[in-house]
């Protein structure tokens, strides 16, 4: 029962005020679960009331938002988190990667990701993002480049599936059925 769950996490907020942050994360996952995707981004807001710059409140509800399609509420919960951290690398990347593949502002993606990638050389997630914006912006060869590498290191289906797309456009359409085969 989603409300009597609800009546109850609210109780141990009250109960255990110490732990009342990780209550609203809990209760907001769970309410996305249940795909009540409205009702968790109202207790991220109620939760930032409380803990206005929390960062994982505040990347929580961005990445609810995007996606719930609300690319406005996700950029300034990023840039809130940037504000108070520029070396923030999961903000940095998730910003651009966003920004990449919902908006054509890839010149700004580029710079996020790049920034993250200096931050945190080789990690799979910022080469695959990388990868993508160099792609978007029409740079097939670096993005081959940079998803080869996503691929080396953590060979995962979605950084697969940005290389197998990459391949195909270059015309290397054998190589990129290969690629989504893996």
């Amino acid at each position: 029962n989603v409300d009597k769950a609800r009546q109850h996490l609210q109780l141990l907020r009250q109960e255990r005020p110490d732990q009342a942050r990780e209550f609203y994360l809990f209760e907001a996952a769970f309410l996305q679960d249940q795909d009540m995707k409205k009702a968790a981004m109202q207790l991220y807001g109620d939760a930032l009331q409380r803990y206005p710059d929390d960062f994982e409140l505040l990347y929580s509800r961005a990445m609810l938002a995007e996606s719930m399609g609300d690319i406005l509420q996700l950029e300034i919960d990023l840039r809130k988190i940037l504000e108070k951290d520029p070396d923030n690398t999961q903000a940095l990347n998730a910003l651009g990667y966003t920004l990449t593949d919902r908006t054509d502002r890839h010149r700004e993606a580029l710079q996020l990701i790049e920034r993250a990638l200096v931050l945190k050389p080789g990690d799979p997630f910022y080469l695959d993002s990388l990868g993508w914006v160099y792609y978007r912006m029409g740079n097939l060869e670096l993005a081959e480049k940079y998803l080869r590498q996503a691929v080396a290191v953590k060979p995962d289906a979605e950084f697969n599936a940005h290389l197998g797309e990459v391949l195909w456009q270059q015309g290397k359409k054998s190589e990129a059925q290969q690629v989504w085969e893996t």
